[in-house]
């Protein structure tokens, strides 16, 4: 047995209770980490095959399949021209990838994105379209696409050969969002907490109750639609790692330069930026990232994060996406804070970026120090939910409004309108993360408040560092939230 993977009698109380009652919607986490090779794979294409293919009580087999599986249906970038020739040569050929589509309206066409084959222009088969064509229109999915070679078809003077035939993907099909509030009401507040941290991909018993409710801040804009959060805070203590494994909705951007085009709309090509199709943006390395027109991206990304909506030329959109920046600061380990030389603890930004209007409108500053960098007994080693699984309950607990759970409790009248949504927004958030199953009516005081406190905290932080700004300190003063309960 694989050195990782625990043995049937080494699973704990919550492990058996959580394979019981959530059966095929649960994984053993360790069964991805066999190969280190595997980790540029989304965690939820592993977990699909390492529950697909995979016995715990025997997980050798099952692992060597899915080697084998990798080994000849997916394509590394050097492999392109050799896979293309492969097709061409037995007329089709089964791989392994993402796949995206999207209409060309100037052609009437829907051409597929094949990154396998560096393509973007791949006819796809109308069964394709049919079966999956919300998935695939709305940022892609990964899994196995039969793709055939026909040097025949023509489209107005130029020859487009490959055409994806078949596709399944990898994805749960069994989701049944009252379902899952339902399994919800069978476990305790804390089991449920330790459950969504395994899910994630992290081992809770090697966390604090405090650094959990951190953990799940992190969370915060998977469920809570136009939500703003920064994280700054030592390395390695899995950021990059929670935002890019737990949801293929999310979206990395790890420094380098972002662009109108790429953010919001491209006007040569006519299509959408990623703000416009995914949950979350994740902003990486914000410290190092940079602004393609700096002057217009800020600004309209500064409108979007109080609106929901933004412009290019004569175009307006709509979007629920999540931004999140994240990124370094250095850190004193033994008090576990920023070191002392900072100013304020928004001085790592790019330049661009400190601007009080602008950072005005973040939610929530998750003081990154507060949690532990990772060591290999930090990771996962029971049962969570199925990240594909979890991604799609978390969209669609973005449909719930729970801002309605914490005005019944509180009184917001001596706040200013962004610092009640902040709190609002933060608050709701963390609810339907731990306690999805509350209602207005039966939520407890003693679970309220916990999420109320750290989500009046985060945004505090932010208020704080504001007035310690220059260009700050004329308009904002740090403050402690007192909210008197409804009578």
């Amino acid at each position: 047995m694989d050195a990782t993977t625990p043995s049937p009698i080494e699973l704990t109380a919550l492990d058996q209770k959580a394979l019981r009652l959530m059966g095929d919607r649960v994984v053993l986490k360790p069964l991805t980490r066999w190969n280190e090779a595997y980790r540029e794979f989304p965690r939820y294409v592993m977990e699909y095959l390492a529950a697909r293919y995979i016995d715990p009580a025997n997980p050798v087999p099952g692992q060597h399949r899915i080697d084998l599986l990798l080994a000849e249906h997916y394509v590394e970038s050097d492999a392109r021209e050799l896979i293309k020739s492969r097709i061409k040569e037995k007329g089709e050929y089964v791989l392994l990838g993402s796949l995206q589509l999207r209409l060309d309206a100037a052609r009437d066409h829907y051409w597929a994105e094949v990154p396998a084959l560096g393509d973007s222009f791949v006819r796809v088969s109308r069964k394709v379209l049919g079966d999956y064509g919300d998935v695939l229109l709305t940022g892609g999915a990964w899994g196995t696409m039969t793709v055939e070679y026909d040097a025949t078809y023509e489209l107005k003077g130029k020859i487009y050969p490959f055409f994806v035939r078949d596709f399944q993907p990898f994805q749960i099909t069994r989701l049944d969002l009252e379902d899952y509030i339902d399994k919800r009401r069978q476990f305790t507040a804390e089991e449920w907490v330790d459950l969504l941290v395994t899910s994630i991909g992290f081992n809770p018993t090697r966390y604090t109750a405090r650094e959990k409710l951190l953990m799940l801040l992190r969370l915060v804009p998977f469920v809570e639609a136009n939500y703003n959060l920064i994280e700054l805070g030592p390395r390695e203590t899995g950021k990059t790692y929670t935002y890019r494994n737990t949801s293929s909705r999310s979206f990395v951007i790890s420094g380098g330069t972002a662009t109108p085009a790429t953010l919001f709309y491209n006007q040569a090509s006519r299509k959408i930026g990623i703000l416009g199709y995914r949950d979350v943006i994740f902003f990486d390395e914000i410290a190092n990232t940079r602004f393609g027109d700096p002057e217009a991206t800020i600004s309209v990304l500064k409108d979007y994060m109080q609106t929901g909506r933004f412009s290019r030329g004569p175009h307006e959109f709509s979007s629920q996406a999540s931004i999140v920046l994240g990124g370094n600061i250095d850190t004193d380990l033994e008090r576990r804070c920023p070191v002392d030389r900072y100013e304020h603890l928004f001085e790592v930004l790019p330049e661009d970026l400190q601007d009080t209007a602008f950072l005005d409108r973040i939610h929530a500053y998750l003081p990154g120090w507060g949690l532990p960098k990772i060591q290999p007994a930090n990771y996962a080693m029971g049962y969570g939910f199925i990240t594909d699984y979890l991604a799609e309950i978390f969209t669609r607990l973005r449909r719930l409004n729970f801002q309605t759970h914490v005005n019944a409790r509180r009184d917001f009248s001596v706040l200013t309108g962004r610092n009640q949504d902040a709190v609002r927004k933060t608050t709701a958030g963390l609810l339907k993360l731990v306690y999805p199953h509350r209602t207005v009516d039966d939520l407890e005081e003693s679970e309220l408040a916990p999420c109320l406190a750290l989500a009046c905290e985060a945004r505090e932080r932010v208020i704080e560092q504001l007035a310690r700004m220059p260009a700050g300190r004329a308009e904002f003063k740090a403050i402690r939230f007192e909210l008197p309960q409804r009578v």
